[in-house]
């Protein structure tokens, strides 16, 4: 088992544009800052955490009941805790291919037997019926991710909801890993919670928040299940720096923000990127999120001598990921990216 292979060091500098690993590329708002701010000076660091009224805070962002939600250390806890409930040694886990590394990863740590429907095509289209065939009764749980990581591909409501359907039939759990949720809102099931006790939704806020040094997320699901997971995850894991960052969502400044930023990235800056590789002939997935798969032989490295690093690829082999920023990230990769063409072009 290979582990995550996580942003350890080499991402200092300053004059770097970091499209590798699906950030906001802008500080985040400034009423974030004075939350933390506002914490660190109250002097209760050396205190073990409060969480007092964050359940109702992330409860009235999202839309759902304050019973119904549970804080996390990013969304990799919320994957790790979904994972401990439902499944134990030689249990059958349901998650198409290629996607993010953890579902795997915690997966392979309990001991699953996993089942890799593959995405289809060069636009990587999700494998519904292939997933459909596979939920039986020996799978404990069922992986979403939708959109889907690294390919940006969508899961449609009527897909996801005739798999939520077809596994609670068979009492299998189904986690619907949201994490870029706020690039394609319409595509979201968090409705369907109250009807469906099978399943466990997966938001963080590492993405259009701009908080992923922090560690901060969330499960949705009925109260009955939220209650079991509480006794999962420890009682004190989330810390209260984390905490002071989301409960700044109370602010409606803070809500207006990420939905301005999500925005720019799909309504300008993706524009951009995607004419740009149609016009250059670059294959891309066909994704609805802020970020694209492509397999461009050199880039990578190209990138990196420019101060722009992407996300290079093992699955499928030679493929990198680029985010997508604001306007003017946007051009600065572009810029360099037609010199990349360029020189290739001249040899």
């Amino acid at each position: 088992m290979h582990p995550y292979a996580a942003p350890i060091e080499g991402r200092a500098g300053k004059d770097y544009l970091f499209l590798d690993f699906n950030e906001r590329t802008i500080p985040p708002h400034p009423l974030i800052l004075e939350e933390i701010k506002k914490y660190v000076s109250e002097g209760r660091l050396q205190m073990y955490p409060e969480y007092g009224n964050l359940n109702e805070v992330l409860a009235d962002y999202v839309g759902v009941g304050a019973n119904e939600v549970i804080p996390t250390v990013g969304g990799d806890q919320g994957i790790d805790i979904i994972m401990r409930a439902f499944v134990k040694d030689g249990d059958k886990v349901i998650i198409p291919s290629p996607t993010f590394a953890m579902f795997n990863q915690s997966a392979n740590i309990q001991g699953a037997d996993i089942i890799s429907p593959r995405y289809k095509g060069d636009k990587f289209e999700f494998p519904f019926e292939e997933v459909l065939q596979e939920i039986r009764s020996r799978v404990k749980l069922v992986i979403l991710c939708k959109p889907n990581n690294p390919t940006g591909t969508p899961i449609t409501r009527t897909q996801a909801k005739t798999i939520v359907e077809k596994a609670a039939s068979l009492n299998i759990a189904v986690l619907a890993d949201e994490a870029y949720h706020e690039f394609a809102p319409d595509l979201t099931i968090i409705d369907l919670i109250d009807k469906y006790p099978n399943l466990f939704i997966i938001r963080t806020f590492a993405k259009t928040l701009g908080i992923p040094s922090l560690r901060a997320g969330l499960i949705v699901s009925q109260k009955q299940n939220i209650e079991e997971l509480v006794k999962i995850r420890g009682p004190y894991d989330v810390n209260m720096v984390a905490v002071a960052a989301m409960k700044a969502l109370r602010h409606p400044e803070v809500a207006r923000d990420i939905k301005k930023y999500a925005r720019e990235v799909m309504t300008v800056s993706k524009p951009m990127v995607e004419k740009f590789y149609k016009t250059n002939g670059i294959k891309f997935s066909r994704s609805v999120v802020g970020f694209h798969l492509l397999k461009v032989p050199g880039l990578y490295e190209f990138m990196k001598t420019k101060g722009i690093m992407i996300r290079p690829r093992s699955d499928p082999p030679g493929t990198v990921r680029a985010s997508i920023g604001t306007k003017k990230d946007t051009e600065r990769y572009l810029e360099a990216f037609s010199e990349f063409l360029k020189l290739k072009n001249d040899f």
